[in-house]
């Protein structure tokens, strides 16, 4: 995988966790998110092997991937990653708490933005993603089982 990957993905939304991850991702090739999951492991597990003192592998199984078809399935994507620690997220650049230039949430803000301020989308998006957080494991069959 080339360094410049971010000139081949949009990254949409990302949540970190200690065990796992979830990354949305737009691809702008056909064909390259075997290659990018490949290096993020790779590098991710040489880091972490070095840094414990420990050898093998590190994740458990392949990478599940899914296309996302449809706005409904991307708004309810997202939500149920930031809906994960927010902390360890992308919901920041959503809230307008951070800028990084690596996160492209303008895809998604877009749908919340209809004769609205910045301000009023990102007030939208909020109330949308907390409206949800007692209903995160139907969420999550929602999500995970949609092809």
């Amino acid at each position: 995988m080339p360094n410049n990957f971010f000139e081949k993905i949009d990254l949409i939304a990302y949540c970190l966790m200690p065990n796992h991850f979830h990354l949305l991702v737009k691809q702008k090739d056909k064909g390259l998110m075997q290659s990018l999951m490949r290096s993020i492991a790779t590098k991710y597990s040489m880091y972490f092997n070095k840094k414990y003192s420990r050898v093998g592998t590190l994740f458990q199984g392949i990478y599940k991937a899914a296309m996302v078809t449809g706005e409904n399935y991307l708004l309810h994507l997202t939500r149920y990653i930031h809906l994960n620690p927010s902390q360890y997220s992308s919901y920041g650049e959503y809230l307008g708490i951070r800028n990084t230039t690596w996160v492209k949430p303008d895809l998604v803000l877009s749908y919340f933005s209809q004769n609205k301020t910045d301000s009023d989308k990102l007030t939208s998006y909020k109330t949308f993603v907390e409206s949800q957080i007692e209903d995160k494991d139907m969420l999550k069959g929602f999500v995970l089982d949609t092809p």
